[in-house]
């Protein structure tokens, strides 16, 4: 399971916790939930209720709840951080003193190409080279330049990355070595550090690629990117832009921890 499965795991059962304990003040056990409970749940309150849908689809196939009409969810409409605040993250991964460079440059492939940090910590040294223009990454199909700012701050980590020190690993081609030679570093440490110096990666991840697919077709980041289509379609939706009608679009290359 990756870093973002397991945090939308965990919200979906704290949603479903909430929903239980909002039913009980109501007055009602779960099998005397009725349409218009749901109605009143989903209609009111902040948009987090509609991961209680989960939960009802369950007991309903338990045959814990009557057949109620449940509101769907669509795929990817999860947190969202500001433009703002996606620019002050960045703003901090090339400041900050303190922050290991390793975490640093795991933020930069976050907040500027909306990777997700379950890909990012199995980057290989291959993935990076000086081009013509300096540092290039290649995430899908191309090379792509970084800009140099943030090129400097990853720089610095490929020059001495954390963990290489054991016989055992000196030639490692991971990016982010972990701790146990040939492993890469937990994601979900990775995950909670970026989101104590306020880099949430879920929310900031989805306001990337809202910012990107107003900029270039879903497809075209796809492919640069390297993420599934469909992935980079639903936020496009999720963005509106113009790019909806855009057809050329290859086939899925698989899953994707969107």
């Amino acid at each position: 399971m990756t870093a973002n499965a397991f945090l939308r795991a965990k919200q979906h059962t704290t949603v479903a916790i909430q929903f239980l304990r909002w039913l009980g003040d109501r007055g009602r056990s779960l099998g005397e939930c009725s349409q218009h409970d749901v109605d009143a749940w989903f209609g009111n309150g902040t948009s987090t209720r509609g991961h209680a849908n989960n939960f009802l689809y369950w007991a309903i196939r338990q045959r814990l709840v009557s057949k109620l009409a449940v509101p769907w969810a669509p795929h990817g409409n999860g947190p969202l951080a500001s433009e703002k605040d996606r620019v002050d993250a960045l703003r901090a991964l090339l400041l900050h003193e303190t922050l290991p460079a390793a975490h640093r440059a795991i933020g930069i492939m976050l907040v500027l190409f909306g990777q997700p940090l379950a890909r990012v910590v199995t980057m290989r040294m291959d993935d990076f080279r000086e081009g013509p223009n300096g540092l290039e990454v290649k995430l899908g199909r191309d090379w792509i330049d970084v800009p140099e700012a943030a090129a400097a701050v990853i720089r610095v980590h490929l020059a001495s990355r954390p963990g290489l020190s054991t016989a055992a690993n000196p030639d490692c081609p991971l990016v982010f070595p972990g701790r146990m030679p040939g492993r890469t570093m937990h994601v979900y440490s990775v995950a909670t550090i970026l989101r104590e110096s306020g880099i949430p990666a879920m929310a900031t991840r989805s306001r990337a690629w809202i910012q990107m697919v107003r900029q270039a077709p879903p497809a075209v980041l796809a492919d640069a990117l390297g993420v599934n289509p469909q992935t980079a379609m639903r936020y496009a939706e999720r963005a509106g832009t113009d790019y909806l009608g855009y057809t050329a679009m290859r086939s899925p290359r698989g899953p994707e921890d969107a």
